[in-house]
């Protein structure tokens, strides 16, 4: 991984980090929050290598940046740095190998894309063992010169026996030492954790940084970059997860996914079951979160359409006569509320292996009934 040049993705939490390191402000713990994609890993790995970078450079704003040159950025950035531990979300595994082995496995992927959304099981958690290790590593004495930081990311699936365990660790960290916690629900954490960490808020990447690393990086249109931002409502994360999906085989999904949504506005009850029985795959869950991510996307945008009567602004621009339409059915008001937290609680149900086909068909009815409750 070469040097990380966060201030392009995230570029107030990048000054305000770097403004604190350089008055020599920087917290012990720190919160990083927000959407999943857009840019928590690599805010953290760069602060990491500011920590430690022999001759921090200043950019044209004078705000400071690892050089990305130095034995520590190269290494930090390599992610193997002796003074960097990283406690992730692991499947269930038999002992401290086995999880070296996962964690192993899970940084390759983020040293090959920093934006990566890494999947993970609804059983995957920060597990207790590995984070002892850590805290018993930092026991130990460190190199002079070096500060020591320790990830804890998507600190959420740390189970709250084991935040409890740790609660000292994090509150005061040994000398020479910074906690980073990520997380995309903060409210999930406990209270204590919480108030002791300075939280740093990440915003979703602007269009154009988005769609210049995905010009660079993956070499495609400059229109399908816009598109895939847009679809991925900018986080970088999903527009790359959508890279990774054939042309084909992602206008396919696209077209089934807008035709099951029609069908809700257009069909009776019995049809759009039907139509949910032929056209969701009954295996492919993956399959079922992106139909229900475009019908969410879908929502918003006839809400916009309903509020700015701009079509220019809405997402999914190769559908605007049907969101047109719709909108005028669904309104910018408490229906549509409704309706996006239906489908955000069915995704949290099918990531706790809900049944597919009956979780979608239970939605499609209940948003059918907010449908119809507009119209009468």
């Amino acid at each position: 991984m070469t040097h990380f040049e966060i201030k392009q993705y995230q570029p107030k939490a990048w000054e305000i980090l770097s403004r604190s390191f350089e008055n020599q402000r920087a917290a012990s713990t720190y919160l990083f929050h927000g959407p999943e994609g857009t840019g928590r890993w690599g805010l953290a790995i760069s602060f990491a290598a500011l920590l430690n970078c022999e001759k921090p450079v200043k950019n044209e704003n004078d705000i400071l940046r690892p050089c990305g040159e130095c034995l520590n950025c190269r290494k930090i950035f390599n992610l193997s740095f002796e003074g960097l531990y990283f406690a992730l979300p692991l499947a269930p595994h038999k002992d401290l190998e086995e999880a070296a082995e996962l964690t192993t496995k899970l940084l390759e992927e983020k040293r090959n894309e920093p934006f990566k959304i890494l999947s993970s099981s609804a059983t995957a958690n920060i597990p207790i063992d590995l984070a002892r290790e850590i805290k018993r590593s930092l026991s130990l004495k460190s190199d002079p010169g070096m500060t020591r930081v320790v990830i804890f990311y998507e600190m959420e699936k740390m189970r709250r026996e084991s935040a409890d365990s740790l609660l000292k660790l994090i509150e005061e960290p040994p000398k020479n030492t910074v906690i980073i916690m990520i997380s995309r629900r903060p409210e999930a954490l406990l209270l204590t954790i919480q108030s002791r960490a300075q939280k740093i808020k990440l915003s979703r990447v602007s269009l154009d940084a988005g769609e210049k690393y995905l010009l660079d990086k993956y070499g495609i249109k400059e229109t399908q970059a816009r598109l895939l931002m847009r679809l991925g409502d900018s986080s970088l994360g999903r527009a790359i997860e959508l890279t990774n999906d054939s042309e084909e085989t992602e206008s396919s999904n696209r077209a089934v996914g807008f035709l099951l949504f029609k069908s809700l506005f257009d069909d009776a009850a019995y049809a759009t079951v039907a139509h949910i029985n032929d056209m969701v795959d009954t295996r492919d869950r993956g399959g079922a979160d992106t139909l229900l991510a475009l019908w969410e996307s879908l929502i918003r945008d006839c809400v916009n359409y309903s509020v700015l009567g701009d079509e220019t602004k809405l997402i999914n621009l190769d559908f605007v006569p049907d969101i047109k339409r719709f909108s005028n059915r669904i309104g910018g008001g408490q229906a549509a509320s409704q309706m996006a937290d239906e489908i955000k609680n069915t995704l949290e149900g099918l990531r706790r292996y809900v049944h597919i086909q009956g979780a979608v068909t239970a939605l499609a009815l209940k948003l059918k009934s907010h449908i119809s409750a507009v119209r009468n």
